[in-house]
C-alpha cells in the first residue's frame, strides 16, 4: 500500500514538472518605438541654389553734354534685357511663422541692348553682378510655402559704348565701369522633396546714375535699371 502511494506521488510530481518545463518561454522584449517628430522650424538653416532669370523693361535714355555747348538728346534709348544665370547661398532663421535670412549671389548672362541711329550708335551690356539680399516673410500653410519680400544691394560691371557725329558734335564712349544699385522684390519658395525646394521671384533692380566722360570732354549719364523674373531651386542642409 505504501509502495503504491509513493508511486502515485512520484507520477504526479513528474507530470507536474514536465508540464511546467514545457510551458517555459524566453521573455519577449519589445524594442522602444521612437516617435517621429516634425521639425517646428522647417525653414531654418543653410542652403545653396541657383536661378534662371530674364531681365526686361530696362531704360537708359542717351543724353549728351559736350564740353562746349548745350546738352542734347540723341533720341535713342538702351532698353537692357536678356537671360541670366545666378548661383546663391544663404542662411535663414525661423521664429514661429516669421522667417528671415541673408543671401549672397553671383550672376552673369546675356543682358544687353544696342541701337543704331542716323547720327549715333551705341550698346551696353551687364558683364556680371554680385548681390547681397535680406529675405523676410511668413511660413504659410498654403502649399507649405515660404512667402517673402526682398531688399538688397548689388554691384555690377557694365560695358558702355556710344559713338557718332551729329548735330551735337562728335562723341566716342567706350568704357567698362562698375556701379552700385539696390534691389526690391517679392517671392515664394515651396518644397519639392525632403531637401530640395523651388522658388519663384520678381525683382526690380536700379543702379542709379553714373556720369561717363569721353576723350573730348563730352559727358553722358548711364542709368541702367531693369525688372527681373526668376525661377530657381535650393538645396537645404
Amino acid at each position: 500500500m505504501k509502495t503504491a502511494s509513493l508511486l502515485t506521488c512520484a507520477t504526479v510530481l513528474f507530470s507536474t514538472g514536465t508540464a511546467l518545463a514545457g510551458s517555459l518561454e524566453e521573455p519577449v522584449i519589445n524594442a522602444p518605438v521612437t516617435p517621429v517628430v516634425e521639425s517646428s522650424k522647417p525653414w531654418q538653416g543653410a542652403y545653396v541654389g541657383g536661378t534662371l532669370g530674364y531681365h526686361f523693361a530696362g531704360g537708359d535714355r542717351i543724353g549728351l553734354t559736350p564740353a562746349l555747348g548745350p546738352s542734347f538728346s540723341t533720341g535713342e534709348e538702351l532698353n537692357i534685357s536678356g537671360p541670366a544665370l545666378s548661383l546663391r547661398a544663404g542662411y535663414r532663421w525661423q521664429f514661429n511663422d516669421f522667417v528671415v535670412g541673408g543671401e549672397v549671389a553671383a550672376e552673369a548672362g546675356n543682358v544687353e541692348d544696342s541701337f543704331s541711329g542716323v547720327d549715333y550708335s551705341g550698346s551696353t551690356k551687364m558683364n556680371h553682378a554680385l548681390s547681397l539680399r535680406v529675405k523676410a516673410g511668413t511660413a504659410s500653410k498654403l502649399f507649405n510655402a515660404f512667402i517673402y519680400g526682398t531688399v538688397g544691394l548689388a554691384r555690377a560691371e557694365f560695358d558702355y559704348v556710344v559713338s557718332g557725329s551729329g548735330g551735337g558734335g562728335a562723341v566716342s564712349f567706350d568704357e567698362t565701369y562698375s556701379t552700385n544699385g539696390y534691389i526690391l522684390g517679392v517671392g515664394f519658395e515651396r518644397p519639392i522633396s525632403d531637401r530640395w525646394t523651388m522658388t519663384g521671384e520678381y525683382e526690380y533692380v536700379n543702379f542709379g546714375t553714373d556720369e561717363l566722360t569721353d576723350g573730348g570732354g563730352t559727358t553722358t549719364l548711364a542709368t541702367p535699371l531693369f525688372h527681373t523674373i526668376k525661377l530657381g531651386v535650393n538645396y537645404n542642409f
